[in-house]
């Protein structure tokens, strides 16, 4: 939750000065009310899909309903367009964009492959792109190749982090008839395509974060150091079992790169507000994130009850959603 409100605000901060409180609270306002939205529409496009490999989630259980999830969705959504149009004309373009995206992803480009891992690793960019936006100043110098090289760091690592997600879920969206690219290829070709992203992401990031730096990167260095020790516990289980992936192995490798994806957001924040703002909000969320993680992830996505042996040919319909 905490997460692309966080990017955002690591967008806005490489802007120059002066930063103005308001801008940087719309700049992770916004970003985290499309995340928002963005779950509750997933789930309720997923309803089917989850009805067939977790029927413990939340709509399918019948804990909340399809018509509650679909009202919730639109009105975070129509936060954000609020938001974005106050912010004018580049937040508006950067808003729709990922109204869009995430609408695609999970009405249709989730079931068929890179496609779809691609597009929700764009989410990320577009985070940090609205957030650069949302300051109401544009960018100078070298910071047009920062932003950009920043932007394709996020496209590549949230489309790695997506696709380890999606190695977790293997077997459920094989049996909605998903195309993903673990059912289609098996989970050790994903792997590989995983850290290859992931690696491309991590040197992007990092040249754009040198590029964009005004004296504060040794405690980006340190920083991305820390999220390298992080990426190395997430994917070396990943790695020692590939030919035989466990949910459980997957499902604890996307945990870790959810701590590692906010030290990162938190490293790129810090060269525009110093380590002071970094540590100050980095600590609180990753300590936050982890604890609800240990409560409630597991059970989320692994619940108490078995998936029924329902194995359609092709994708779930969704002819109910219009």
């Amino acid at each position: 939750m905490w997460y692309p409100g966080l990017v955002a605000v690591g967008g806005a901060a490489l802007i120059g000065g002066p930063h103005q409180p308001w801008r940087l609270l719309a700049a992770w306002l916004a970003p985290t009310a499309g995340w928002l939205g963005g779950h509750y529409l997933g789930d309720y496009f997923d309803r089917e899909l989850d009805a067939i490999s977790k029927p413990h989630r939340p709509i399918p259980s019948g804990r909340l309903s399809p018509n509650v999830a679909r009202i919730c969705g639109c009105g975070w959504f129509s936060l954000l367009a609020v938001l974005a149009v106050a912010g004018g004309l580049a937040t508006t373009g950067a808003a729709v964009l990922g109204a869009l995206g995430i609408v695609g992803y999970s009405r249709w480009l989730k079931a068929r492959g890179v496609a779809g891992n691609l597009v929700r690793g764009a989410l990320g960019a577009l985070a940090l792109l609205y957030g650069a936006a949302a300051i109401g100043q544009q960018p100078s110098g070298r910071l047009w190749p920062a932003l950009a090289l920043l932007a394709v760091g996020w496209l590549l690592h949230d489309t790695a982090s997506n696709l380890v997600g999606a190695i977790r879920d293997v077997e459920g969206d094989r049996a909605g008839g998903y195309q993903t690219l673990p059912v289609r290829h098996g989970g050790e070709q994903a792997v590989r395509v995983a850290i290859g992203l992931y690696a491309g992401a991590f040197a992007a990031v990092l040249a754009g974060g040198l590029l964009a730096g005004r004296g504060n990167r040794p405690v980006f260095g340190l920083s991305m150091l820390l999220v390298a020790v992080l990426a190395l516990v997430a994917f070396s289980p990943l790695v020692k079992h590939r030919s035989a992936l466990g949910v459980r192995v997957a499902l604890r490798a996307h945990s870790v790169l959810v701590i590692e994806r906010v030290i990162l957001a938190a490293g790129v924040l810090g060269l525009g507000l110093g380590a002071g703002w970094q540590i100050g909000l980095a600590v609180p969320i990753v300590v936050l994130t982890w604890w609800t993680q240990s409560m409630m992830r597991t059970r989320h996505e692994l619940g108490s009850a078995q998936p029924v042996s329902v194995q359609p040919s092709g994708p779930v319909s969704m002819e109910e959603v219009s």
